[in-house]
């Protein structure tokens, strides 16, 4: 299964782009700061994580500015076919 949950707050947002078919795509950095418990120990986690939504939601996501507080759910993938790094591509935004 490949399914991710993550909040934390916008700080990037670019301009929404359209792909070579018209389809609407828009790009946005994300990070996450949070307590977890590891091994049954607590843990300060932090990351940053591009995410990347298409249709409806890249128009969304376009119109969010940097600092927005949201809860965004999607697959990973590559960024694309001749690279490794990864990418959380969207399937829901909420604003939290």
């Amino acid at each position: 299964m490949n399914r991710l949950l993550i909040s934390g707050a916008l700080i990037q947002v670019d301009p929404l782009r359209y792909s070579p078919a018209g389809v609407p795509i828009a790009e946005a950095v994300i990070t996450h700061r949070s307590s977890q418990s590891v091994a049954g120990q607590p843990r300060q986690v932090e990351c940053e994580l591009t995410v990347q939504a298409s249709g409806v939601l890249a128009g969304q996501l376009a119109q969010m500015p940097p600092g927005t507080q949201v809860k965004l759910e999607g697959v990973l993938n590559r960024r694309s076919v001749n690279s490794r790094q990864l990418i959380l591509i969207l399937n829901r935004i909420e604003k939290e």
